[in-house]
């Protein structure tokens, strides 16, 4: 006696769409990344965390809650970015004084060839105080040039060396130092001992400056 073999495989068209639209059997779908960005990421786990601590709140209050969390965390980081930025490198954050508008001959003030200690002593001894400004000045610059802090030049002015001194976190204190010595140099204003001492101690702040910032 002979059995028909049946065929068990029978497409269900029907069958087939119905899994097809049943989100349940949707296997793609939970292999594809989420669109959510980080933003909503960090505002759902905040929300979660309060929800959690807050039971009774209400939804609304929850998500007002997060979103002042969010703001105050934000805050927080750039007020910390900056902090450490200033901390690092505070000359950034320092307002630049503008020179005075005096002439400058810069063919007077060779640097070199000079012995800074025995004019100074001269023309301290004869209270010579605008030349000793002016040779306080030089020698400051020669001091600056050979630690490499500056680039001297005969061509150069005291402008320039401001701005290419190094370390930057000086350049407040040189920038003072330089505008005494052209006030007193071109802009006719009197060279007093209490000038040439708040000088000489500027001079100081900047050559133990320099040594406490050696190398970078």
């Amino acid at each position: 006696m002979t059995h028909a073999v049946s065929d068990t495989i029978c497409y269900n068209a029907a069958r087939i769409a119905e899994y097809q639209s049943d989100a349940r059997y949707d296997y793609n779908s939970q292999l594809q990344m989420s669109d959510t960005g980080l933003t909503e990421i960090i505002r759902q786990w905040l929300a979660h965390i309060l929800r959690r601590l807050f039971r009774n709140a209400e939804v609304d209050t929850i998500d007002t809650w997060t979103g002042w969390v969010l703001i105050g965390g934000f805050v927080l980081v750039l007020a910390l970015a900056i902090y450490f930025i200033r901390k690092k490198h505070p000359a950034l954050f320092m307002r630049e004084k503008k020179m005075p508008d005096l002439p400058y001959d810069v063919e007077e003030e060779n640097i070199y060839g000079v012995d800074f200690e025995k004019e100074l002593s001269a023309a301290l001894t004869s209270n010579d105080f605008r030349s000793a400004v002016r040779l306080l000045y030089l020698q400051t610059l020669r001091f600056l040039a050979d630690k490499q802090r500056i680039d001297w030049r005969i061509f150069k002015t005291p402008t320039e060396y401001i701005y290419e001194l190094k370390p930057a976190v000086l350049r407040p204190v040189f920038r003072d130092f330089t505008n005494h010595f052209l006030q007193v140099r071109y802009g006719n204003y009197q060279a007093t001992p209490e000038l040439f001492d708040a000088m000489r101690e500027l001079q100081r702040q900047i050559r133990e400056g320099g040594e406490e910032h050696e190398g970078e």
